[in-house]
């Protein structure tokens, strides 16, 4: 017994031996993938100090060996990268920010949990960023060109389209192009709004009365739904307002409220509500419409992303305001949640975080 136990013994002690040189092997290779990339990589203790880094982060930040130890802040200055440090903004995908060391290089920081400490992972963008800053431009200058030629031709298609002696065999055809010009215009026009808030990055937040601002859109809703006879409610359940941009908000919100009427069959429910939650505040819009099916959820923020083509273009949809709804929202730090099944209707839910919502009492 004793022979077997020393063997055993022994084997323990030569497996513990080969997993350490195993483990130490892996290290050793994941440390040199580490310093071969061209992004920056740094290890960041509890304290925030430097503990490790790639020659990239050395050649960013100009370290030198007694720089372990310093804090982060002494070489990352911009307060963007402090804010998404700390907690105060934290976007999913990282925080971009201007380099501090060159105004014409854009920088890509995240952060992610390594154990007790940090690994902080710095991309240059400045190539995508002008990209889609030329995408901007474009469409922006494009979709502005594009206003004074159909602003032309809808003002003599109307004209034409009143002649009281046109042909019937014409009068068909002047009707469908005065249709799709609208339906053009309409899609000039969020285009201009969508490129316009793409560029508008940060806005000047003011107080609104979400109480007015919903009893607005409600009203606007009643008026639009008059050839759809759909039951529309409101309930607002507390008097907390907002700090943002009223302009924007409403049309966000419009949007939702506008889309539940278009998509919900005749006759059918719509709720809108305006509630206080543990985290901020939850605006929603419930219908029993005919609902989504699960594979279009997480498209149907994309540009010109249409679920049923034919429906879309019948009820004058322009393929754009969700997207127009996503950006708004990503302003404002709010979260769109969406809650469907396909033949029972929807619920389009916007959460707003706390430091965005200022609490009222009722009089």
């Amino acid at each position: 017994m004793d022979k077997i136990a020393s063997v055993q013994s022994e084997q323990s002690a030569l497996l513990e031996q080969i997993s350490t040189q195993s483990t130490a092997e892996q290290l050793k290779k994941i440390g040199s993938a580490l310093r071969a990339l061209r992004d920056a990589v740094i290890l960041l203790n509890n304290n925030d100090g430097l503990e490790w880094w790639n020659q990239a982060a050395q050649d960013l930040l100009l370290l030198q060996p007694e720089d372990k130890g310093q804090n982060i802040f002494d070489f990352i200055t911009v307060p963007e990268f402090r804010q998404y440090y700390e907690g105060t903004t934290i976007p999913n995908d990282g925080v971009h920010i201007e380099s501090w060391r060159d105004p014409s290089r854009y920088l890509k920081c995240e952060l992610t949990p390594f154990g007790d400490e940090k690994l902080l992972f710095v991309y240059d963008v400045t190539r995508l960023r002008h990209l889609e800053q030329m995408r901007q431009d474009f469409v922006a200058n494009v979709s502005h060109e594009l206003r004074t030629p159909l602003t032309v031709m809808m003002g003599y298609l109307e004209n034409f389209s009143d002649q009281p002696d046109m042909p019937p065999q014409w009068r068909r055809g002047f009707e469908l192009m005065t249709q799709q010009t609208a339906r053009m215009n309409r899609i000039v026009n969020d285009l201009l709004l969508l490129s316009k808030i793409e560029i508008e990055e940060s806005h000047e937040l003011h107080y609104i009365d979400m109480t007015k601002l919903l009893t607005n859109i409600y009203d606007d809703a009643q008026a639009y739904n008059q050839a759809y006879k759909h039951i529309i409610h409101l309930h607002i359940d507390t008097y907390d307002g907002l700090y943002g941009s009223e302009m924007y908000l409403n049309s966000a919100l419009s949007n939702l409220v506008i889309n539940a009427i278009k998509y919900t069959p005749k006759g059918g429910n719509i709720t809108i509500s305006w509630t206080r939650t543990s985290d901020g505040c939850r605006f929603a819009v419930e219908d029993d419409g005919i609902g989504i099916a699960s594979e279009h959820i997480a498209r149907l923020t994309e540009r010109f992303y249409r679920i049923d083509k034919g429906r879309s273009r019948a009820t004058g949809g322009t393929g754009l305001g969700l997207a127009i709804v996503k950006h708004v929202l990503h302003q404002h730090e709010a979260q769109l949640q969406i809650d469907s099944v396909e033949g029972e209707g929807s619920t389009f839910s916007v959460v707003f975080p706390s430091n965005y919502v200022r609490s009222v009492t009722a009089n």
